[in-house]
């Protein structure tokens, strides 16, 4: 049975383009090629995973695409896709890590580490937003609460990330609000 944790999220439909069934599209992923036509993505429809062959990609501003898959024809099609993610199986984004330069990760790598502060653990990464100048991660504390921090090197420590631990030094203040 395959669930949702076998599975990364490398975009967001955001809307439609045209009327032959492309898609407006949030791109997450920091590997183009992982749009390219022919590669395959995977959509979560009606609580079932269905995956689609890429028929075109074209890449406009920023992360911002148009996408065309194969079997959404029509602008009505693509509409009932808006607000779904994109998704590739987690085995096959890992074959494609390398690609990757030191500084970057996949948000699966990061996601549900472990977060500590001042040495104690202070809870788990929740999501990473994508902001614009800086990525944000959401923590989920032990407290229950969520908290946010950006995902800069002075705030944040990935050394250990192989262990699936974040050491976090946020700000003072940053919390409290």
């Amino acid at each position: 049975m395959i669930k949702e944790d076998d599975f990364i999220r490398i975009g967001t439909v955001t809307g439609t383009h045209g009327l032959q069934g492309r898609m407006k599209i949030y791109i997450i992923s920091d590997i183009a090629e992982r749009f390219s036509p022919g590669n395959t993505v995977t959509v979560k429809e009606d609580n079932e995973f269905v995956s689609y062959t890429i028929a075109e990609f074209s890449a406009r501003k920023s992360r911002i695409g148009l996408l065309k898959l194969d079997g959404i024809t029509t602008i009505e099609r693509a509409s009932s896709l808006k607000g779904s993610d994109l998704l590739i199986e987690e085995a096959a984004a890992m074959k494609q890590r390398e690609q990757l330069d030191g500084e970057s990760y996949l948000f699966a790598e990061i996601i549900g580490c472990g977060v500590y502060r001042d040495g104690s653990a202070f809870g788990t990464v929740k999501d990473i937003l994508q902001s614009g100048a800086v990525d944000v991660l959401i923590l989920r504390g032990n407290d229950g609460k969520d908290y946010m921090i950006p995902f800069v090197a002075a705030m944040v420590d990935t050394s250990r990330l192989p262990e699936k631990r974040i050491d976090i030094y946020p700000i003072e203040g940053l919390f409290d609000i």
